[in-house]
């Protein structure tokens, strides 16, 4: 990848092993876009609301534990899974991946479902 850091490759190539990850972002310490492999748009959208939320997310983890601090969360919906690693300084990661559900956790998940 042209214009990468070693850090930022090296991330690119451990996050694309993985089967199913189905886009990846890198931005610098201050949200700049260094690389994506989703659609602009896509990347665009949801790149500035992710790491707005990991920014709330940060000052109430600070809120309820000053000597605590965010780095990661994790987002998941029934068909996506989110990953967001977010430090105060340096590379931050968004990671996109497709859920495979067997039929089990089909069911399980319904028996749980509070209709919220």
């Amino acid at each position: 990848q042209i214009g990468l850091l070693p850090a930022e490759e090296a991330i690119l190539k451990r996050l694309s092993t993985y089967p199913n990850v189905e886009g990846i972002i890198l931005t610098n310490e201050v949200g700049q876009l260094d690389y994506t492999s989703l659609d602009n748009n896509v990347t665009f959208m949801i790149t500035p609301k992710l790491l707005a939320f990991a920014e709330m997310a940060r000052s109430a983890i600070r809120d309820l534990s000053p000597t605590d601090n965010l780095i990661s969360f994790r987002l998941r919906t029934r068909q996506k899974e989110v990953m967001v690693v977010a430090p105060k300084d340096g590379i931050r990661v968004i990671a996109i991946q497709k859920i495979n559900l067997s039929p089990q956790s089909i069911q399980s998940e319904k028996e749980y479902n509070d209709n919220f």
